[in-house]
């Protein structure tokens, strides 16, 4: 998939893979894939591009989701661990990190007094000088960890982005393959309860409850806080490294 990046594979396209995988599933079992039909628009689905299009789709519900659990954060995590009008666990550490993040981005942050007497500049000062780290921090090979973080935080974000979509599929997938079975040996009179069959269920079943256990607002933050912890660090490193480079240059 020479159109879509490590990045988006990992944290837009695989969600958007988990999510629709029932389907597969379905047509598998069901022996549809094996119809001329189907095959030629599940073939001409995947040559004009539909990985591209699940990414995109997955992206926008992550984005939204990511909207709505800042708002319940009080902010992105660098934000909330850069003020200083909130409390810190680590008062040391802040000062380092907003240290760091003034010097490599060019803009000084605000002093205490003046988050308190305008919380919404302050934020947004915090907000474009970790904007102009990241665009310090893309080289993927320099910043591999930070690269690795930021892409499971993705992944975390957009797999709770879409997971109705995935829950209502996989549901779907249920009642669908039931309703397939009992049609069989009711109307049909043949015997729907094959391996095929049950597996379709089962699988279905599983993915189900994947979609209701596995993505929470939780893991979400657990890894936003590892990108936010990863990102600020890098600012510390990239601070660390220029003065190195002024001194050899120099030289």
């Amino acid at each position: 998939m020479l159109w879509l990046d490590e990045y988006e594979r990992r944290a837009r396209l695989v969600p958007g893979l988990l999510a629709i995988f029932p389907l597969a599933i379905l047509l598998s079992v069901l022996s549809l894939r094996q119809l001329p039909t189907v095959s030629y628009v599940m073939g001409a689905v995947a040559v004009i591009g539909m990985p591209v299009v699940v990414a995109d789709v997955v992206r926008q519900h992550g984005r939204k989701a990511e909207r709505v659990l800042w708002d319940s954060w009080g902010g992105p995590p660098t934000t909330v661990w850069l003020r200083l009008r909130e409390p810190s666990k680590n008062e040391v550490q802040r000062d380092l990190w907003r240290k760091a993040v003034a010097e490599v981005s060019g803009l000084e942050l605000l002093s205490l007094r003046a988050e308190r007497a305008n919380p919404s500049r302050a934020d947004q000062t915090i907000t474009t000088a970790v904007g102009q780290l990241r665009d310090r921090t893309r080289d993927t090979e320099r910043f591999n960890l930070l690269f690795n973080e930021n892409r499971n935080y993705g992944f975390a974000r957009n797999l709770y982005g879409i997971r109705w979509i995935g829950r209502s599929v996989s549901l779907g997938g249920i009642l669908f393959a039931s309703a397939y079975m009992t049609w069989l040996s009711l109307i049909r009179h043949q015997d729907g309860v094959t391996a095929e069959n049950l597996f379709s269920v089962t699988a279905c079943s599983v993915f189900f409850i994947y979609w209701c256990v596995w993505p929470s607002a939780g893991r979400v933050r657990e890894a936003a806080n590892k990108y936010a912890q990863q990102l600020l660090q890098s600012a510390v490193t990239l601070k660390d490294k220029e003065p190195e480079a002024a001194t050899g240059s120099n030289e």
